[in-house]
């Protein structure tokens, strides 16, 4: 899946995600649970050479932990990077939002001012932050998760926080309690 033109925007739904979650997801065997859930996700330039899928030889997803399932969805076509051209500067409300949230963010309210319903799944504390001052409807990793089980993609929540936390992935016991509660499995 291509990433959108501005004249396809209209109320089509995008879903532009940050780099954290792409790698969690992808170190855990879970990336496509993205495809399933939405089709197609995007990423700005920024967010593709974070996560090693830009086109800099140097630089190689497969070298890293999940890579090589991220250079799989994006030579699948469902993983998409925006144009360049279509993200304006944006000066970000807190200063511990980094360059691939505040892309990722400038995407978002972009698209969502042709007409688009967008909505980016970032984790970064202060990301979460900035994207809810701005208006931007999101969605973390762990909620990622609580909607595959929804759908009956995943049969439990609970194996993959694990995983992910195994993996060096930052989940507090709270969110950890709340999802597990959240999917009856506490």
């Amino acid at each position: 899946m291509a990433a959108p033109e501005a004249s396809q925007l209209g109320t089509m739904r995008v879903v532009i995600a940050d780099a954290g979650p792409l790698i969690g997801l992808a170190r855990i065997g879970c990336l496509d649970l993205l495809r399933a859930l939405f089709c197609g996700v995007t990423i700005t330039a920024v967010v593709a050479a974070e996560i090693g899928i830009d086109d800099d030889p140097d630089v190689r997803a497969d070298r890293r932990p999940g890579g090589s399932a991220i250079a799989e969805a994006r030579a699948a076509g469902w993983l998409s990077i925006a144009d360049s051209t279509e993200v304006p500067d944006l000066e970000p409300l807190n200063p511990g939002v980094d360059s691939g949230e505040r892309t990722t963010f400038a995407l978002a309210l972009h698209w969502q001012a042709a007409g688009a319903q967008v909505l980016v799944i970032v984790d970064d504390r202060c990301g979460r932050a900035e994207a809810r001052s701005r208006g931007l409807p999101i969605l973390g990793t762990a909620a990622v998760l609580v909607v595959a089980k929804q759908q009956q993609l995943i049969p439990a929540c609970a194996p993959l926080m694990a995983a992910l936390r195994e993996e060096g992935y930052y989940l507090s016991d709270g969110l950890v309690a709340a999802v597990l509660a959240e999917v009856d499995e506490a």
